[in-house]
């Protein structure tokens, strides 16, 4: 009896130990993750609620924050919706909750749901108009994306890898028209003495890409005199060459000016110059781009006289070398919501934009407009389409000049982690092929029977054969035409050795459109 009372006690002991501790932890657990929150630092933030999440899985405060830190993370958003869930399902809560709530569900791509979810706010919130307005306009995105899904563009994604990307936010690529170097931002550090923000981010820093054999190099950072260390200044612009290049730099008042730096003979960029006031005047330039003729700039914008938040402008130069006053684009590129990224195609015939209006998906879809060559404008304005574009915010687009490539990056599943990059295929648009040009000849002079002898070219990487062929009857001759991939090409013929010979044929600016085969055959 003694010794059952004993255990009892005991028990209870531990009972109440293992509580008091709980509430220890969850208080300093608390405190951590809403000082990370305060100063916007979500993913540390993340952390320390997802610890309490487990300490308190029905707290309302802490299932909401949770999914906070995730649609302010770059990650699966979408993994806010079992927190916010559980906080819509109480009788009373905030009623913030069924707004992002739509939110997270417009980024699992449950769109039915999303609108019930922003509708459920509309009818209980009392907001203002303009945050009604809002809703209106995310109903509106989940509209679109319903039908921009239905008929999804033939793409395929590349990831550019350990090369490029890195599990920080890599981003805004631009690449030459042959596509012979790649350069962006990036958000890693740079060493172990690199500042860390108050929000967990590190200040961004350029980094450069060369391609060597049709491959991308490891970056390297460009450095002085574009940007010394994580110093902030980021590439937003390019011409098709390559040769000159936008830089977006923040001065002491925290106004983001426009700088060009062009390519010199050595290869070295030039020291940053500042574009005139006529681009650089009131507000703040976000992004811009140049045409090749350099007599055309067209940027983004928040000063004032435009149709709402950022709007795209251009400025052309004028005979006496200077830049004209900037033109706002007008209605047909311009919405009541934001603007941004502009990126000319190589020929100058479609301006590539992102836009929050139109018919987004949700956040910044990609657009394009065709040059009307009569009145030297913009117009006919169309989403490039799902899956390019999603529920995330898709910035900046760099096409290459086959119209075969596109560069963008985005949050997908796979990734090395935050914003990656990558290369996306148009299949509806024809590949550059390279032909194969060969004979079939004996080492010691032996005759060979052409009309009996076969050459089989089979893909390393998906291991399938591409295609049997034959010889020229009368002379040997070979001709094989193969998209960029890395090949086996084996030759069999009656009374010499199966031959086999590695052909890779490149792409980018090592592509080649003939390669000679030499094909010896041995008995």
């Amino acid at each position: 009896m003694k010794t059952k009372l004993y255990l009892s006690l005991l028990l209870s002991f531990f009972i109440l130990h293992a509580n008091a501790q709980d509430k220890k932890d969850i208080k300093a657990l608390t405190a951590s993750a809403e000082l990370k929150l305060k100063v916007e630092n979500y993913e540390d933030a993340l952390e320390d609620y997802l610890q309490l999440v487990k300490l308190e899985s029905k707290n309302e405060s802490v299932n909401y924050n949770t999914a906070v830190c995730y649609l302010n993370s770059n990650i699966n958003k979408s993994k806010a919706v079992p927190y916010l869930e559980i906080v819509t399902r109480l009788e009373k809560h905030n009623p913030n909750a069924d707004y992002l709530l739509g939110r997270a569900y417009q980024y699992a791509n449950r769109f039915d749901d999303a609108i019930a979810s922003f509708e459920k706010f509309k009818t209980n919130a009392k907001g203002s108009e303009d945050n009604l307005k809002t809703v209106d306009q995310e109903i509106q995105h989940c509209i679109n994306a319903k039908e921009l899904i239905k008929f999804p563009v033939d793409v395929i994604f590349q990831n550019l890898g350990k090369n490029i990307n890195s599990p920080f936010a890599d981003y805004y690529p631009f690449v030459t028209e042959n596509e012979s170097y790649l350069i962006y931002n990036t958000r890693r550090p740079l060493d172990k003495e690199a500042t860390k923000l108050d929000n967990g981010q590190y200040l961004n820093t350029i980094h450069v890409s060369k391609v060597i054999n049709g491959q991308y190099s490891e970056s390297a950072v460009v450095g002085e005199p574009i940007c010394k260390g994580n110093s902030g200044n980021e590439i937003i612009g390019m011409n098709a060459k390559g040769n000159l290049i936008l830089i977006n730099k923040h001065n002491l008042r925290g106004e983001s000016k426009l700088y060009k730096s062009e390519v010199l003979a050595n290869g070295e960029f030039s020291k940053l110059e500042e574009l005139p006031a006529t681009i650089n005047g009131s507000g703040d330039v976000i992004a811009a781009t140049i045409n090749s003729e350099g007599t055309m700039i067209y940027f983004a914008s928040n000063r004032k006289g435009g149709l709402g938040g950022t709007d795209l402008y251009v400025c052309t130069k004028l005979p006496n070398g200077k830049w004209s006053e900037a033109k706002n684009m007008g209605k047909e590129i311009n919405t009541a919501l934001d603007e941004d990224f502009p990126n000319l195609s190589p020929d100058g015939k479609t301006l590539y934009f992102s836009s929050k209006g139109h018919t987004s998906m949700g956040g910044y879809d990609i657009f394009k407009a065709t040059l009307n060559e009569g009145k030297k404008e913009y117009g006919n304005v169309k989403n490039i389409g799902y899956p390019i574009n999603t529920s995330y915010d898709d910035l900046n687009f760099r096409i290459s000049k086959n119209g075969r490539y596109g560069y963008v990056a985005s949050l997908r599943g796979g990734g090395l982690g935050d914003y990656d990059i990558y290369r996306v295929s148009f299949n509806d648009v024809e590949v550059d092929y390279t032909v194969l040009i060969g004979a079939l000849k004996s080492k010691d002079t032996s005759a060979v029977d052409y009309r009996n002898s076969f050459i089989t070219v089979n893909d390393n990487i998906s291991n399938e054969i591409v295609g049997t062929y034959i010889p020229n009857p009368a002379t040997g001759r070979i001709i094989i035409i193969l998209p960029p991939g890395k090949y086996t090409v084996l030759v069999e013929s009656p009374g010499f050795k199966d031959y086999q010979q590695p052909v890779e044929i490149l792409d980018k600016v090592s592509y080649q459109s003939e390669i000679n085969l030499t094909i010896a055959l041995t008995k």
